[in-house]
């Protein structure tokens, strides 16, 4: 077998040409010997070694980074913590040094313009279906509620698709470019920063940007940061406010794993509130529109990346369950080897669905009683269609899916969560006040007020921390430093 057919095998099929093209790349980039024989216990160990040897530029070793990141989502293996923490070790370093080169004065920023410009750094744009497409918007039309703001520019790589460009105008129409709304494309504007800087201060949002673009670095430099994390990954750049939904208590640990620098996770803030905005829910769709009995117990599972995501444990379970009662259907909505799906068809029969792709999820929920995430760390956005749709969510205490839900509904392992399963399976009751109840902590997640106000405190927090550490020092001094003196969130 070649070192590109390795790759190949197990590769989700939607991502397959991406997975050959980063062997492709690899093959030309790296001795031959790196590659010969490797298998899926090897593979991390050896990029790895490669990446801290020194002999591959800087830009090589970006890009490997990169990819490393990439297969573990469209191939597998999951990286383990100690590799990531060394893999990340080795960009940080890179990326902190792209941005040290830059020759600056001291840059202070006045606190009150810092707050009414705002440019948020979003990667790639690709379509309403996307999750980090998608979560950008919706984090640019929070923002976009505070009235003081006056310029508020999105910064995406690529070109938008026809039906991101109808997401944005249902998001964003109503803050017209005379409020200062812009989208600013990285292809077409080759010095979009240098315009962005002419324009005058401002503070930067990081909202699913790729984690190892330069770009974040570089612009922590010129003016106060606000990064938004998610999937329980440490960063691997330097922000002066980091945000998600999760506790400190439940961060710390992960990111200390992962060998986060301290000031990451001194700079960490939570929100209980986020983008996702309560709307009416989706107009019903009926079963038997979709092939399903009017009287069923309904489980989903949703996911882009289910072959690499559905672990035994998770297969195993979710046929018992369904088998043991002749009244549930087991929907899978999403790719999936066709010898997993042929498999999971051929135990359960009529029990098991699977859709592989649907363009109106929102709907398609409603058909739902039980919406079973994946022992995995996304998640999230399917999580929060199934609430907005009525359905239930269960889930492992980790990753982003959980964070829609309260604490004490969130499965603390496996053999919880399948018991868990069962409850709901044989109480038509407490389904429906599981229902509720989740239903009311979602109502607090979706607080766009809420939300807007924790981004405003952020915002001047980003700001504090920017002055403390004297804007246009190297970034290095703030990153590296054993003991930074940071102003912290009260």
């Amino acid at each position: 077998m070649t070192f590109k057919e390795f790759l190949a095998d197990g590769a989700q099929a939607a991502y397959l040409p991406s997975v050959e093209q980063i062997a492709d790349n690899w093959s030309n980039w790296l001795e031959a010997e790196i590659l010969d024989g490797i298998d899926d216990e090897t593979l991390y160990p050896r990029l790895v070694c490669s990446l801290e040897s020194g002999n591959l530029s800087d830009d090589i070793r970006l890009q490997i980074g990169t990819d490393l990141t990439s297969l573990a989502w469209w191939r597998g293996p999951a990286i383990p913590p100690d590799l990531r923490a060394r893999i990340d070790a080795v960009t940080r370093t890179i990326l902190t040094g792209i941005a040290d080169a830059l020759v600056l004065g001291p840059r202070g920023l006045p606190q009150s313009r810092l707050r009414r410009a705002h440019v948020l750094l979003v990667g790639a744009l690709q379509d309403p279906g996307h999750s980090p497409s998608a979560a950008a918007i919706d984090y640019a039309a929070a923002l976009a509620r505070d009235p003081r703001i006056d310029r508020l520019e999105v910064v995406h790589s690529g070109s938008i698709t026809p039906a991101m460009s109808t997401y944005i105008a249902d998001r964003l129409g109503r803050f017209p470019a005379s409020r200062g709304l812009s989208l600013v494309s990285t292809l077409e504007n080759q010095d979009f920063l240098a315009n962005i800087l002419g324009r005058g201060p401002c503070t930067f949002h990081v909202v699913c940007e790729p984690a190892l673009s330069p770009v974040i670095s570089v612009v922590s430099r010129l003016g106060p940061t606000v990064m938004f994390t998610c999937a329980d990954a440490a960063p691997v750049q330097y922000a002066d406010v980091y945000w998600f939904y999760h506790s400190t208590d439940y961060m710390a640990p992960l990111w200390r794993e992962q060998g986060a620098p301290k000031v990451f996770m001194e700079n960490y803030v939570q929100s209980l509130s986020g983008p996702w905005k309560e709307t009416e829910p989706p107009a019903r769709l009926s079963r038997s529109e979709v092939g399903l009995p009017d009287d069923a117990l309904v489980i989903a599972t949703v996911g882009n990346r289910l072959g690499v995501e559905l672990d035994e444990a998770y297969i195993t379970g979710m046929e018992l369950a369904v088998r043991e009662r002749p009244n549930c259907v087991w929907m899978v909505v999403g790719g999936l080897p066709e010898e997993l799906s042929g498999a999971c068809r051929q135990i359960l029969g009529n029990q098991f669905l699977h859709i592989p792709y649907s363009t109106a999820l929102d709907r398609l929920m409603t058909t739902v009683d039980v919406f079973a995430n994946p022992f995995r760390s996304g998640g999230g956005r399917s999580a929060y269609i199934a609430l907005g749709a009525g359905a239930a969510v269960l889930t492992l205490g980790q990753g982003d899916a959980c964070t829609a839900i309260p604490e004490d509904v969130r499965a603390v392992d496996v053999a919880d969560y399948f018991r868990r399963l069962d409850m709901l399976l044989d109480s038509r009751d407490l389904l429906e006040a599981f229902k509720a109840y989740e239903a009311d902590y979602f109502r607090m997640v979706c607080d766009q007020k809420a939300f807007l106000a924790n981004l405003q405190k952020m915002v001047r927090l980003a700001g504090e921390r920017y002055a403390a550490r004297q804007g246009g020092a190297p970034l290095s001094e703030t990153v590296f430093s054993l003991e930074p003196k940071l102003a912290r969130a009260g």
